[in-house]
């Protein structure tokens, strides 16, 4: 009995038309990979509305307490801030991109991964959520990150720039070395 389950699913003659649907769906062109979409995540610092991909956010927590360094007062290092048994350098994403900060409103604490070991806190505002989308050229009226972006997503609640995390982590290396 188990010999002609074994062989027998193998052994039977293929439908007719199956090699032509077969040869009809490897001829048929392949997605247009350029336009591709990216799983971001989306959040508010100050009056900016930013993204980044959710590859570079390990982790959003709570308020980290930040311990002050001292005479770095008033620079992007904003302390050191203890996350999960890890000591991490706290940098102000707001002072970086010269935005305001809304009063008040510090609420989480996005934590980014630069590489394996090399994690990085920012003190964020809102976390909108995270989305699937496609990410677009940057439109002319999209001044206030566009050096560190490299494109923008359309939500139902606004337009979000997404961060570049070359040029971002790039730039935080440079503001807190």
């Amino acid at each position: 009995m188990s010999d002609t389950l074994g062989t027998g699913i193998f052994e039977r003659p293929m439908p007719s038309g199956y090699r032509d649907e077969l040869q009809a769906l490897m001829a048929e062109r392949p997605e247009d990979t350029s336009r591709a979409t990216s799983s971001l995540l989306l959040f508010r610092v100050g009056t900016l509305n930013l993204a980044i991909a959710t590859r570079t956010a390990s982790a959003i927590a709570p308020v980290l307490h930040v311990a002050r360094i001292p005479h770095r007062s008033g620079t992007v290092l904003l302390g050191l801030a203890a996350f999960r048994g890890q000591i991490l350098p706290c940098c102000s994403l707001a002072r970086l991109l010269n935005t305001e900060r809304l009063p008040g409103s510090h609420s989480r604490t996005l934590i980014l991964e630069e590489s394996p070991g090399r994690r990085w806190a920012i003190p964020i505002d809102a976390v909108v959520g995270v989305q699937l989308a496609e990410v677009l050229p940057l439109s002319p009226n999209t001044a206030s990150a566009a050096p560190w972006s490299n494109g923008e997503i359309h939500h139902h609640d606004g337009t979000y720039t997404v961060l570049d995390q070359e040029v971002l982590f790039r730039q935080i290396m440079l503001a807190t070395a």
